[in-house]
């Protein structure tokens, strides 16, 4: 059944037989076989097929979607539990931080969650806040730690700490910034928005390391968490408006070991670490 589930999740979530069988390394026609199994087991039809050949879920499709990924979750969990029931279980939890995130809190947090729960493992992939919400909603992770305040249907968000952001660089008539789904992106548009600067050039990077170092060089200005502005750039206060948050996100129907604990002394940690 777990099987048929992935397939089936797979299909939702492409709304392709033939990308499914690409994301699962398999064929079409077993993805199709797969399909026609959950449906007769269920007695249900769960996509039909446009005049555009498009795999439309359908309202069974969509209650099933929710269910099955909780589901799956639960099963991953209760495999490794059983896997790793001795006194030296090891938890790998799946972590998605956005990249202020990643440079203001997460290292120091990640140190002192080892030395509180040593069991754990941590696999940790740096995204902009919006690829962290997406693949916290796809069931890819476990936690989303991120600076926009984006909100996901059934997760719960936790405010973490504030952090105070400031204008670096140099006026040169360049403003860097960061892709679209980034928060940092968010708060510079509101910034430029609000104060009714027109830069003259926009620079894009995907990268906040590449973004401060642009602003060390003299290249433009950019808007950074005072905790990581370069000391040699100007600095310009831009006030509490624009201090932001950090944000926790998780689904309660995850589970491990110890996770309401967990929770509790990331709180406790995340508001240490920014004092």
């Amino acid at each position: 059944m777990c099987n048929l589930l992935r397939t089936f999740m797979a299909v939702y979530e492409t709304r392709s037989f033939s990308l499914a069988a690409e994301h699962l390394f398999t064929s079409q026609p077993t993805v199709s076989h797969h399909i026609q199994q959950l449906e007769h087991e269920l007695n249900v039809t769960l996509f039909e097929r446009n005049k555009r050949s498009a795999t439309v879920p359908t309202t069974a499709a969509d209650i099933l979607y929710d269910f099955s990924g909780n589901m799956l979750a639960e099963w991953d969990k209760t495999k490794q539990a059983l896997q790793n029931s001795t006194a030296t279980t090891t938890v790998t939890l799946h972590i998605g931080i956005s990249q202020s995130v990643a440079a203001v809190l997460f290292p120091s947090l990640a140190r002192d969650l080892k030395a509180a729960f040593p069991y754990l493992q941590f696999d940790v992939a740096v995204l902009n806040s919006l690829q962290v919400v997406n693949q916290l909603e796809s069931r890819r992770l476990d936690l989303g730690f991120i600076e926009q305040p984006l909100t996901l249907k059934g997760a719960i968000r936790t405010t973490l700490c504030s952090d105070q952001l400031t204008v670096s660089g140099w006026p040169t008539g360049t403003w860097i910034t960061r892709e679209e789904g980034s928060g940092m992106r968010y708060y510079t548009t509101a910034y430029l928005q609000t104060t009714g600067i027109t830069p003259k050039h926009l620079m894009t990077v995907n990268n906040n390391a590449m973004l401060r170092a642009l602003v060390q060089n003299g290249v433009g200005q950019a808007l950074l968490s005072d905790r990581i502005a370069p000391p040699d750039a100007p600095q310009q206060a831009i006030g509490k408006k624009f201090q932001r948050h950090f944000y926790l996100l998780q689904k309660p129907s995850t589970h491990w070991p110890h996770k309401q604990a967990m929770l509790d002394k990331i709180i406790d940690l995340a508001k240490l670490a920014t004092k």
